[in-house]
This record gives C-alpha cells, structure tokens and sequence, in this order.
C-alpha cells in the first residue's frame, strides 16, 4: 500500500524539525531515498518467467526510477519543478555523479534515448537517430539495460547490425546505447546522500524550500 502525506504513525510530525529547515530537508531527501531504495530492489530482484529460463528483471521500470529521482533531486537543487532536462540535469550530475562517467554527453544520451521513450511510451524500443550538430551526429543507436554492476553506468559502444526479429523490416544501427543498473542505482544513492549533507547551504536551503512551497501550497 502506497501513500501521499497521509498520517504516518511512524513518521514524526513534519519529520521532527518544523523549526530546523535544514533537518527538515535532509530528512525530506533521504525519505525519497528510501522510496526509491525500495523500488530498486524489487525491480531488480531475479524472477522466472514461463517463456525463458533464464531469470529476468524489471529492468525499464529501474531505469524510469533512476531518471524520476535524478529529475526529482535536480528540480530540488534548482528551486523550481518546471523546465527541468537533460541540461538541467547535467548541472546536478557536475556536482554530485561521477565524471566523466555522467558528462554532458552520457546525460543526454540517458534521457533522449532511454527516458523519454520509457515515460512517453514505456518502452525504448526502435532505433534513435542522433540529430545533435556534433561528431555523433548521424549515429543510429539501438539499446541495451542490463542489471549488473558495469561501469560507466550509462555508455556508447560502436556496434554495427541490423534489427530483424521486431521491425517490420530490416533496420540497421551503428551503435548501441547501454546502461548497467546497479552501477546506476549506486551512483545516484550516493548522489542524494552528498545533496542531502549539503543542504545546509543557505543557497540550496532556500532553493529547496521554493519546491516545498509548490508541492504544499499553504
């Protein structure tokens, strides 16, 4: 059973620190933590189906976690929920994910080629045509989510092929986008867990409680 800021009787009254917002904002931040620690682990708990021997896991509803907090912890760090990308994005994962491993380039690829499809149609299915005005410009890639602990989590590999078996025609790529989800999973714990012992920044501080005044109005 899940709730929204229904009564919680082992939830103290706004988190035991109305008159500290810094406690509160930590304690806030590391609940949203636990939520998606939670959801981690289910997604990426082995399970059988009928069809295959080999275990599986709920590889795509991990992935659209892990961008969800990324967004969400962003948006916090930024003041406001609106108009929150990949760029945005890019100015939280500078300070608090690894680089180079969540450059520029590796955020957007995680959210053009794998978020977007995933929250507009639950899948990343088909190949992506790169239309950024770089060197990668024209790259056709094709997708791969694993649930190991490689790293970087999120990468670009030059594989040349065709898709067969889904298209309704041969569709060539040449190269595949992948993500390792426990590398992920790992990286964005540790993200939050550095945002949350930086809170007390007056900057971020405020920032933080714009948002709170967004999401409960008074």
């Amino acid at each position: 059973m899940s709730r929204g800021d229904t009564e919680d009787r082992t939830t103290l009254l706004h988190r035991g620190s109305a008159a500290n917002m810094a406690v509160f904002a930590s304690r806030f931040i590391q609940g949203r933590l636990e939520g998606f620690e939670k959801d981690m682990k289910i997604c990426l708990t082995p399970m059988r189906l009928e069809s295959s021997r080999d275990p599986t896991h709920a590889y795509l509803p991990a992935l659209a976690a892990c961008c969800g907090l990324l967004e969400y912890l962003t948006s916090l760090y930024r003041g406001k929920f609106g108009g929150t990308g990949w760029q945005q994005v890019c100015e939280f994962a500078t300070r608090y994910l690894p680089q180079p491993d969540y450059d520029e380039e590796a955020v957007r690829i995680l959210f053009e080629v794998f978020r977007h499809p995933i929250a507009h149609r639950g899948i990343a299915s088909g190949i992506w045509v790169d239309r950024n005005h770089g060197p990668g410009k024209g790259r056709r890639i094709t997708w791969q989510v694993s649930a190991d602990a490689k790293r970087p989590a999120c990468e670009v590999l030059p594989r040349k092929g065709q898709l067969i078996r889904d298209p309704p025609w041969p569709c060539s790529y040449t190269h595949r986008g992948h993500i390792h989800l426990r590398s992920m999973w790992v990286d964005i714990r540790s993200a939050a867990k550095r945002y949350s012992e930086d809170i007390s920044d007056q900057q971020l501080q405020s920032r933080f409680v714009s948002c709170m005044k967004q999401l409960y109005p008074a």
